[in-house]
Parts: structure tokens; C-alpha cells; sequence
């Protein structure tokens, strides 16, 4: 938070005892709504936070005032930070019960995006996490078409709009496992899926762009040229990596998840995991950042009691294409978890390699890894026989 104020600025915490009065006295005091109102225009962004970040006590005393206070917020406040913390505190607590009169001053807060207010300055980060919350809460939450056609405006600039496509996935991460949950409902389902369906919007365009520009930045382009590039593509690889986290941290992959529960449980809700997020693990195969192949690869891992055959031919075709294009193999980190992987399929279903084919795509991936010196590899390629036998 940039906002901020000390104990001389008095104006502040006159600002905050008005508020403290006004839940209790504005029905009977108008006078208590209208010093609210004059707050909302001071010159000071702390005095015009205080109001704008409480706004939701008059909600019951006086809420068409309420909701005209709010669109000014949305319409006239210059501080971006003020806004986001409107709409983070103030509102919010109407996002189920007035979708619409939200959607409302949402709107008028999208139409002054980079036109007068400005998301891509550090200190307007709050902005666009609040945007990205909101997003999930009208498209995904309930199903309102507006917000959707707002998504599909932003999916394709997440070098303006990647902060909140980011938080957006964030917010994102229980949804996408709801339906494997035993206690589901069609409401519970129908959020998880316009939540994959969200996630598939954020990829294609992201890996897209993030192709276009590395063929830039492998050009003979000149230097702004391969500058702008290098931004679209960190952008692009941000959100890519954003979504991937979600899928491996909400799916139950990381060991360290503390009191959250693994959003696929058991064999099952893995296999059919696979299945539902095939295009989406596809895409996400398309990354060029090795972070994200490494989280990929580990949340493959994870998956392997869901379809063991299936996992084995795609961390094979991952490692020996994109990852091998982007130099995985030379990451420690890799070697660690490819040797891991292997371990296991070789403990728990040696009779996959029965098939021929299948034993050349293990030694290929062994070889990628032995190569270039990791010494476990090395030691599992040279006791591959005895250990096959």
C-alpha cells in the first residue's frame, strides 16, 4: 500500500470516526451521509480512503447513496489505489446479492482502464489483483455472461492485463478440482467448468504470443524490435506459469500442502484429471520457460496411477521436444525428478517395458539426462538390464 498517514493528519481520522457513525446514526442523521460524501472529494487520497474502503456501512441506512457513492469512486477517483480498495472491501460484500449494480461500477471502471487510470505502475498492482478477483467471482462464481465478454477481451493482452489474469487463475485453484471431489453438485461442477474453460482462454492466446516472440528474439529483428518481444514473451510466459502453479500446488503434487487437501485424492479423480485437462496440459507443454516444464513434470509425476502408459509417452515426448529445445536436461532440479519418475515406474510397473517401444523411449530419456553428466541417470542407464530383468 502507497497510502499512507500519520497522527497529525487529522483530517484522516475525522474521516474514520464519520464512518464509525455512520452504521449506527445515518438513517436518522442524513447529515452523518452527506460529511461521507464530502470526504469521498477531499484532496488527501488518505482522507478519501477511509470512506472509500467503508463504504459498505450504510448499506442498510442509506444504500441508494451507497451505490451513487460508489460509481463516483469508480467514475472520478484518480487514485487507483483507492479504487481497488473499493472494490476489494466496500462491494464485495454485495458481489452475490447485487451482481448487477456490481457489474454496473465495474463497468465504469473498465472503461477508464489506460484511458485515465493505469494498471502497468507498480503501485496499481492492487487494482488489478482486485479486478482478477472479481472476475472470478461474477464470470466463474455465477456465471454472468458480462464479465465472461470482459475475459475475452483481456486473455489476449497479458502484457496489459497480466497481473490480473494471474490473480484471476489464483483465485481459481480449489475450482478446477471441484468435481472430483465426492460431495459435488451440478452448481459445484458448473464452476469447475467455466474454471477450465477460463484456464484454456488464458493459454492459447498466451502460448501464441509467447511463439511469436521468441521467433523475434531468434530473428536478425533490431533491438526495439527484439525489446518489445522480450516483453510480450515475459508476459506471456508469466500467466502460462501462473496457471500451471495452480494445477500442480491445487492438485495434491507438492508433498508441503500443509492443511489443504489434495485436490485429486485418489487413481481415479487422477485418471480422470488426465482426460478433462488434456488440451490444457498440451498447451502448457508448449512453455519455453523450464520452471514451468519442471512443475509440469512433477505434477506428471503425481498423475502417474491415473493412466501410467499415457504419462510415461508424454514425459517422454516433453522431455525429448520442448524441453530438450529449452535445455531442461541441464536444470539439477530435472535430473533429480526424471530419475525419480523413473525409479518408480520401474518399481511399480516394470511390465510396461515389456514392450519394446516403450524401452527405447526410457532409454532416450535416460541418455538425455546421462549426457550432459547427471551421475544418477548415468548409474540408471548402465543398471537398466539387470534392473528390466
Amino acid at each position: 500500500m502507497t497510502i499512507s498517514w500519520g497522527n497529525w493528519d487529522v483530517r484522516v481520522y475525522a474521516a474514520d470516526a464519520w464512518v464509525s457513525l455512520a452504521s449506527r446514526f445515518g438513517a436518522e442523521h442524513p447529515v452523518i451521509i452527506d460529511r461521507l460524501e464530502e470526504f469521498l472529494q477531499d484532496p488527501e487520497p488518505s482522507v478519501r480512503l477511509q470512506v472509500a474502503q467503508n463504504l459498505q456501512v450504510i448499506g442498510v441506512v442509506a444504500p441508494e447513496r451507497m451505490w451513487a457513492m460508489g460509481q463516483r469512486i469508480a467514475a472520478q477517483e484518480t487514485s487507483a489505489e483507492i479504487v481497488g480498495f473499493y472494490l476489494q472491501y466496500s462491494m464485495d460484500p454485495f458481489s452475490v446479492s447485487e451482481p448487477e449494480r456490481c457489474e454496473a461500477v465495474l463497468s465504469i471502471v473498465k472503461n477508464r482502464l489506460f484511458v485515465d487510470l493505469y494498471l502497468d505502475e507498480q503501485e496499481n498492482q492492487h487494482l488489478q489483483d482486485t479486478l482478477g478477483g472479481w472476475l472470478a467471482q461474477l464470470y466463474v462464481g455465477q456465471g454472468r455472461a458480462l464479465t465472461r465478454t470482459w475475459f475475452e477481451e483481456w486473455v489476449v493482452e497479458p502484457e496489459r492485463f497480466g497481473g490480473l489474469l494471474s490473480r484471476f487463475t489464483f483465485n481459481l485453484r480449489a475450482a478446477f478440482f471441484e468435481r472430483y471431489k465426492p460431495e459435488n453438485t451440478t452448481q459445484i461442477c458448473a464452476i469447475c467448468d467455466r474454471a477450465q474453460e477460463s484456464l484454456a482462454l488464458i493459454l492459447r492466446p498466451a502460448i501464441t504470443i509467447s511463439a511469436e516472440a521468441h521467433g523475434v528474439l531468434i530473428s536478425d529483428a533490431g533491438d526495439a524490435d527484439k525489446e518489445a518481444a522480450g516483453k510480450r514473451f515475459e508476459a506471456a510466459e508469466k500467466v502460462i506459469h501462473q496457471g500451471m502453479n495452480q494445477l500442480y500446488f491445487g492438485s495434491g503434487a507438492f508433498e508441503n500442502h500443509g492443511d489443504e487437501k489434495p485436490g485429486l485424492p485418489n487413481e481415479s479423480a487422477m485418471a480422470r484429471f488426465l482426460a478433462d485437462y488434456a488440451e490444457i496440459l498440451a498447451l502448457i507443454a508448449n512453455t519455453r520457460n523450464p520452471a514451468t516444464l519442471h512443475h509440469l513434470m512433477e505434477l506428471y509425476g503425481f498423475l502417474i496411477p491415473g493412466n501410467p502408459i499415457a504419462v510415461f509417452e508424454t514425459i517422454h515426448e516433453i522431455l525429448l521436444g520442448r524441453g530438450k529445445e529449452e535445455g531442461y536436461h541441464y536444470e539439477s532440479l530435472g535430473g533429480s525428478v526424471i530419475v525419480e519418475i523413473v525409479q518408480r515406474y520401474i518399481a511399480d510397473y516394470r511390465s510396461i517395458f515389456e514392450d519394446e517401444d516403450q524401452r527405447n523411449r526410457l532409454v532416450a530419456i535416460l541418455q538425455i539426462f546421462s549426457e550432459v553428466g547427471w551421475p544418477d541417470a548415468l548409474k540408471l542407464l548402465y543398471d537398466l538390464p539387470d534392473l528390466l530383468r
